[in-house]
């Protein structure tokens, strides 16, 4: 699946399209040290993975890691309106599939469950309009349905449902209250 990177920064940054995006994109890269930095640079990462540009991919992977003590693999689908509040920490493995408008809070795992000696290709997919707090680990081939929402430590192994929360370690779901 191709990705359009500008439409998914300008869906992550909440910012239009217009002549100047592109621009202020670069501002915001090289100037401004916050947040919003993590968010360029994983959508960098990504068009350059996806055009078979691996040494781009790689640098800005790089990047990314040095300036803000993210792993996020390029290889990772992530939906547009990514919130990244405090990146420090985060890690994606390489097969996370992650919906639109998620938020991901300080020191989130989403990786695969190791078994023996070789690797998984099974990794978490969240979907739509899911909140991971700080320090939570999803693992495995597991998925967390649309509007739910990982307390914070809590240590995912099975699928939660749509509108429910995850607490615990391990995590248990339980109903959202509306």
């Amino acid at each position: 699946m191709q990705q359009d990177i500008w439409s998914h920064l300008a869906a992550d940054l909440g910012m239009r399209q217009d002549r100047l995006f592109r621009l202020r994109i670069l501002w915001l890269l090289h100037w401004h040290r916050g947040n919003w930095g993590a968010l360029i640079l994983i959508r960098m990462a990504q068009a350059a993975h996806a055009k078979g540009n691996h040494r781009a991919a790689g640098r800005a992977a790089r990047r990314l890691r040095l300036d803000f003590g993210c792993f996020v693999q390029p290889a990772a689908v992530i939906g547009p309106g990514l919130r990244l509040p405090h990146p420090n920490g985060i890690v994606i493995g390489s097969g996370a599939r992650i919906g639109a408008r998620c938020t991901l809070y300080h020191q989130v795992t989403l990786g695969a469950a190791r078994q023996g000696e070789g690797f998984s290709t099974a990794y978490p997919r969240l979907g739509d309009d899911v909140m991971v707090f700080a320090g939570a680990k999803l693992i495995g081939a597991i998925r967390i349905g649309d509007r739910a929402t990982v307390g914070a430590n809590a240590v995912v192994l099975k699928d939660i449902p749509d509108g429910h929360r995850a607490i615990g370690v391990p995590a248990h779901a339980e109903r959202l209250r509306t």
